[in-house]
């Protein structure tokens, strides 16, 4: 194997955590060592000791860049849609994609895989990713009558990430959610009441 030196200790990391993820999804974090890390990536222990003290920091730092790039793949989705409406169903159809497809559910499986030995990483994970639903899903619900948007986004994320996820892991039919719909629910039973009726007269007449 040949060592290619690291430009920037930035270049160095997404290298260590391009090849951990790979690796990560193979074997599991037991069956990953530092040395194939280092290999996997091309460079020296010592570089890879220098931007992280073990493997535990690595799958840590995988999974926060894994789910920053998929809410950033969401921003980017919403980014040219106008209408509070069409921005947070593409938002809440974006999650539930982002939470079933196979690179999801391979990391997904990963966290399952530890979380007897590393609960919190698990715990921190599944926090990170609600924190940023929450914060991507404040402006437009806010903006339809939502006070509650933190407790509005708890209840779409259930429905149309873990919900469908968890099947997916199980290896049970897709429900073939139809996320618009889903997304009504939650917005009629999260309104304020004014806005509410006003959603109801509006599903009446149409």
């Amino acid at each position: 194997m040949s060592v290619a030196a690291p430009s920037t200790k930035a270049d160095a990391r997404m290298r260590i955590l391009d090849a951990a993820a790979g690796l990560f999804r193979l074997h599991g974090l037991a069956g990953t060592s530092m040395d194939a890390i280092a290999a996997s990536a091309r460079m020296s222990k010592r570089t890879l000791y220098a931007c992280f003290p073990d493997k535990h920091a690595i799958l840590a730092a995988v999974l926060d860049q894994f789910i920053g790039e998929r809410y950033a793949a969401i921003e980017l989705l919403c980014r040219g849609l106008s209408g509070d409406d069409a921005i947070l169903l593409a938002m809440a159809q974006g999650l539930k994609d982002a939470a079933t497809d196979d690179d999801a559910l391979a990391m997904n499986r990963l966290l399952i895989a530890e979380a007897e030995s590393l609960p919190e990483l698990a715990l921190a994970a599944n926090r990170r990713g609600l924190e940023q639903a929450i914060a991507l899903m404040r402006e437009p619900f806010r903006n339809l009558g939502v006070d509650d948007s933190a407790g509005a986004t708890r209840l779409l994320y259930d429905l149309v990430v873990l919900a469908p996820m968890h099947r997916r892991l199980v290896g049970a039919d897709d429900l073939h959610l139809d996320v618009g719909r889903i997304v009504q629910i939650v917005l009629a039973a999260m309104r304020r009441p004014a806005c509410a009726s006003d959603f109801r007269g509006q599903g009446e007449t149409g």
